[in-house]
């Protein structure tokens, strides 16, 4: 048996530890290697990772221009991604690297500007490896933590959080440093005033506590997420204590919903589009042409946000997302190369300690006991373990059951609804119709001949199959005859019930829990799209020989579009004070079978009342594996894949201009008891050595055993007695 390295895993500064690769610095970037771009911000005392344009084609209008970027035209071409070979030679000076530490010099300082003759530290050892040099990917950039600092990066400059803004006093001094963006310039008021004008982002106390109360009202499916709202301060208008997995969910799925309104549209649509970057990458099915597009439109999207925040906000993190499609092209699905699975195992070593002086004997007796475990429960059958336990959604897991006896409308529709979704029965619906039209002396319309159809069918049904030859109708099926006798007129109530390895729940039971599980899609054949809200799950009983699970639902009204639109950014809107129908007329539709309803949640709109933003979810453990072959031109239903928002982006930068709006209107600033930094002072800090400068490249927070799916469930099951 061989074993080969595919390639490593890791966060960004392991990453520099395992290449050699300096992570620090103006060449940060491995993937660009030395043609990375960067600029010194003097006042910020970092360097700014700008400079995306060299990724746009050739002709993009954003490479003329100068006043929306860093005041200079750029023609550059895009970085070429270096070979192992390429490395091989990068590294020949320092082949024989000697490790261990320096002796430091401390008499004579590196002044800035100074830049190492090499950003290679050491040769990686794996270049020992035969097949390494040939490897396309050596070490994968981790979409985990990018997205958590980008997170950070974005709620900590909309929110102006302290030590988390990117927009201060610094960031504006440095613009006026670079010549750039005048309408941002501070100006001095008294002698130790400062007035810092407002950028374009920045939301006033009414748009954050729109932004946070999207946020604090949000409720999702069990299991999908930690309890965001629990880390949302209203009163402080702040969001703190978040864990990687909260920052994926955020930025993929409720960010782009709670900042619509909160800013002005060229940035929120930016922002929006930075979102559904995450969301495509993140998706469990790639297409490489996709990835194409994706590599093209998010340098758009990174040029756009240069445009519109500070150059202290691109840090080398930030300027990483660049390279995510990238890498998804040559490695596939980000799902097996990012950090959460070695996260959540680097936990459960830790929990192995419970000597901290000897820490490694107390991982490897840990590590020795869970071996032993484990061999030992494949010859226990009856003793529920890792690998024989149920996954989180069993179709058994329904609940309380109860006898309830169905009031004549419901009993009839829910029949009814079971026998328009019978093939069997689809001959009979036909004949029906035909006598329906034969019985009318003059021409009518097909509406009225379907609510005929509909009030009549169920009655006329029964009647002509118990009129038939007994000869006729034994040649009929089981289902057909049972189906002609109606169902029992007592069904069986459920609170919850599971389908599809999707659990749902009444919207009564739920009413007390954090989680919403009471979303209902269903997709009819023709194309259209029903969304409602559950409030009952019966079972019919046709004489114990067959049994249909239905669900009563509230659909709001998306055949009239009284009841569902879309906004300017593409999302799904509902309103569930104006239905479809109420249930009262005999020939209304409530009910649809748990086999046809697919899940999501509502967002509730708190900017437009009653109206709520369609977020649509996926099933747990189950993957597009592509076996079978799929025609371009045929419909295919997806809307259970991880659907991306139909943000408009392909002409998002037609109308882009280079006298762009940089500061809100109407709006005096903010007033600093803080005088400006002089020429003298930062004289003296340009001969500070690279270590002491800080630099917020990076952060992680090391939450591996906290990015467990939320659920308000008892583990034990719940009592509905």
């Amino acid at each position: 048996m061989h074993a080969a390295l595919l390639w490593t895993i890791n966060d960004f500064p392991a990453y520099g530890d395992i290449s050699g690769w300096s992570t620090k610095g103006s060449l940060a970037c491995p993937s660009c290697n030395y043609d990375s771009q960067s600029c010194w911000l003097r006042y910020g005392r970092k360097f700014s990772y700008i400079g995306h344009r060299q990724f746009l084609d050739s002709d993009h209008k954003f490479r003329k221009q100068k006043k929306s970027f860093d005041g200079h035209v750029d023609m550059r071409s895009a970085p070429i991604t270096v070979s192992g070979g390429e490395i091989m030679l990068q590294t020949d000076a320092i082949a024989d690297h000697v490790f261990g530490k320096k002796k430091v010099n401390l008499t004579n300082k590196r002044k800035r500007g100074e830049e190492a003759l090499t950003m290679w530290k050491k040769r990686s050892i794996f270049f020992t490896l035969p097949y390494w040099e040939d490897h396309v990917l050596r070490h994968n950039l981790d979409v985990m933590h990018i997205e958590k600092n980008v997170v950070d990066n974005i709620i900590g400059t909309l929110l102006n959080l302290d030590g988390k803004t990117k927009d201060n006093l610094k960031a504006c001094q440095d613009l006026k440093d670079m010549g750039i963006r005048s309408g941002l310039h501070l100006e001095k008021v008294g002698n130790d005033q400062t007035r810092m004008p407002h950028a374009c982002y920045h939301m006033n106390a009414s748009e954050k506590d729109g932004f946070l109360q999207v946020l604090k009202n949000v409720r999702v499916p069990d299991g999908y997420s930690s309890n965001i709202s629990r880390y949302v301060k209203l009163k402080e208008r702040k969001i703190s204590g978040m864990k990687s997995h909260d920052n994926h969910i955020l930025i993929q799925q409720l960010f782009p919903i709670a900042i619509r309104g909160s800013l002005p549209p060229e940035v929120s649509r930016s922002l929006i589009d930075l979102s559904c970057f995450f969301r495509k990458t993140c998706s469990k099915v790639l297409n490489v042409e996709e990835l194409r597009a994706l590599e093209k439109r998010v340098a758009v999207t990174l040029c756009e946000l240069e445009r519109i925040f500070p150059p202290s906000f691109f840090t080398v993190m930030v300027h990483l997302v660049m390279h995510l499609a990238s890498e998804a092209k040559v490695a596939g699905l980000v799902h097996y190369r990012w950090m959460y699975p070695i996260e959540r195992y680097l936990s459960r070593l830790k929990s192995y300690v419970h000597n901290k002086t000897y820490p490694e004997g107390s991982i490897a007796e840990g590590y020795i006991a869970e071996e032993c475990l484990t061999f030992c429960s494949r010859y226990f059958k009856s003793i529920e373990t890792t690998f024989n336990r149920p996954v989180r959604n069993v179709e058994e897991s329904m609940g309380a059951v109860v006898s309830i006896t169905l009031d004549s409308n419901s009993w009839i529709q829910a029949h009814r609804y079971v026998l328009f979704n019978c093939e069997e029965i689809t001959p009979f619906r036909d004949i029906h119709i035909v006598e329906i039209k034969a019985g009318f002396p003059f021409h009518v319309t097909d509406d009225v001949i379907q609510k005929q159809h509909i009030e009549e069918f169920c009655s006329w049904f029964r009647e002509y199959v118990m009129s038939m030859d007994a000869s006729k109708r034994n040649e009929l099926s089981d289902k057909v005859r049972w189906f002609a006798r109606y169902p029992d007129n007592e069904a069986k109530r459920f609170k919850r019930y599971v389908i599809n390895d999707l659990k749902f729940r009444t919207k009564d039971f739920e009413t007390t829990r954090k989680t919403q599980n009471s979303g209902v899609c269903v997709v009819t054949e023709g194309g259209a799209t029903y969304y409602g809200v559950l409030i009952d799950i019966i079972e019919l009983n046709y004489s114990d020989n067959y049994r249909y699970v239905l669900f009563k639902c509230q659909w709001a009204d998306v055949i009239s579009g009284r009841g569902c639109k879309k906004d300017d950014f593409g999302f799904t809107l509902v309103n569930f004070s104006r239905l479809i129908h109420t249930g009262d007329r005999l020939i209304d539709e409530l009910y649809v079978l748990a086999t046809q309803a697919s899940q999501m949640f509502y967002v509730e709109d708190v900017r437009h009342k009653d109206w709520m933003v369609v977020v649509k979810t996926k099933p747990r453990e189950v993957f597009d594996v592509g076996i079978e072959a799929v025609d371009d031109d045929e419909e295919v239903d997806t809307y259970m894949e991880n659907v991306s928002y139909n943000v408009t982006t392909d002409d998002a930068c037609d109308d882009a201009n280079d006298n762009h709006a940089w500061a809100r209107v109407n709006e005096e600033g903010t007033i600093y008891d803080t005088p400006l930094i002089s020429e003298d002072e930062l004289l003296e800090q340009d001969f500070m050595d690279d270590e002491e400068l800080g630099d917020d490249v990076y952060e992680s927070n090391n939450d591996g055993s906290n990015d467990d799916e939320f659920s308000d469930d008892d583990s034990s099951g719940e009592d509905f007695s």
